[in-house]
């Protein structure tokens, strides 16, 4: 078997080309249950964010993983083949580890330290479990991964200042308009929407406007928030007019905000309209930043303020790396063990016509025996 991952990120390809090969939960599971279906494939776990796409699989030794994932998502969204095979990435063995463990640490991250990706780690895996994809070494590895993000975050500072591409986006605004004299719409009710809407608040935002398709997703939201008016998508054009601020953060597939459909209120308009687009796939059609009232930021945008708070952190990142690389050490040291299961079995059988085993080999195999219960006992604490 061989532990093998591919993916595409934000370090090699923008956010332009990134949108066309996100997929919907519908498609990611569809995926999923397809690599269920394969002989070859024991274990996989895709990671789908803003900022990656990335599928973790545990398959047979010769299989070739690459042409199966490619055909895959051929199936599912064929326009996403010819991007995929540019900028995908394969890693394999320790790597992977490495990579996943340096991923839920937020080493790998825009916003190095962020919290919300341990998060987004913890909801790919349950994805998997549900589809019934992740079993005993996928089991063992993400529980791993979710305890070095845990160390890094306990033990260093990584995630000091600015700690989401959220709140990126709302020290943006903040440099651009007085949130205080000014009003907002949030479009998104899920996690990182809301917690733009709760970084806006709390910058003593002047007025809040939730926009989501699902009005009950959008109410719980405001009962959390205490704050806000709740409004349909097909309500966000008209409201534009009394807003100074549109940060947009959803999983749509395609644009919510055309150029079409905002053309009426926003052509005439003077007053200014910022406008910051967190989303991958894009939430907010580029053509609307040829209205003279709009200034349109995507995440990519965001860049420059990121390095910024990655400079404060730099001083912690060998410390949190050090963490990670023990922890990828032990795994890997349990992760090559499994290739002497079979080598145990054969020594530990005494079938008809078999030879004896010596004592020595006998001594190692015991050796290697108590490791496994060693990490057992570990793993269920």
């Amino acid at each position: 078997m061989k532990l093998v991952s591919y993916g595409i990120t934000h370090h090699n390809c923008p956010v332009e080309v990134r949108e066309k090969v996100g997929f919907t939960d519908r498609q990611r599971r569809l995926m999923l249950k397809k690599m269920h279906a394969s002989q070859a494939i024991s274990e996989a776990v895709i990671l789908e964010t803003c900022n990656r796409i990335e599928f973790y699989v545990y398959a047979g030794k010769d299989f070739d993983c690459n042409e199966f994932l490619t055909g895959l998502i051929g199936q599912v969204r064929a326009g996403a083949v010819e991007t995929w095979g540019k900028y995908s990435r394969e890693i394999s063995g320790a790597d992977v580890v490495r990579h996943l463990f340096e991923v839920a640490a937020g080493l790998d991250s825009q916003m190095v330290g962020e919290n919300q990706i341990l998060s987004q780690v913890k909801s790919a895996y349950t994805e998997s479990i549900d589809c019934g994809m992740s079993k005993f070494l996928f089991h063992r590895l993400f529980h791993n991964a979710f305890r070095a993000g845990k160390a890094v975050r306990t033990d260093t500072n990584i995630n000091c200042g600015v700690v989401s591409i959220g709140l990126a986006a709302v020290e943006l605004a903040k440099g651009k308009i007085d949130l205080s004299s000014g009003s907002a719409m949030v479009i998104g009710a899920g996690e990182n929407a809301e917690l733009v809407a709760r970084y806006l608040l709390k910058a003593g935002l002047g007025g809040l406007i939730i926009a989501n398709r699902n009005a009950a997703k959008g109410r719980a939201v405001r009962k959390r928030l205490k704050s806000g008016e709740v409004i349909g998508l097909e309500d966000v054009a008209e409201k534009l007019d009394d807003i100074d601020l549109l940060i947009s953060s959803t999983s749509a597939a395609r644009p919510i905000v055309t150029y079409e459909a905002v053309k009426g209120v926003l052509l005439d308009r003077q007053k200014p309209l910022l406008i910051i687009d967190i989303a991958v796939p894009r939430d907010i059609d580029p053509q609307v930043n040829q209205f003279e009232c709009v200034m349109l930021y995507n995440i990519d945008d965001l860049n420059e303020r990121i390095s910024r708070n990655k400079e404060k952190r730099s001083s912690e990142i060998p410390k949190a790396q050090k963490i990670v690389a023990e922890l990828t050490d032990k795994f890997t040291q349990w992760y090559d063990s499994l290739n002497l299961v079979p080598v145990i079995t054969r020594l530990t059988q005494k079938g008809a016509g078999e030879q004896e085993p010596t004592a020595e080999q006998l001594e190692g195999a015991d050796l290697i025996n108590k490791m496994f219960l060693s990490q057992d006992r570990r793993y269920r604490q």
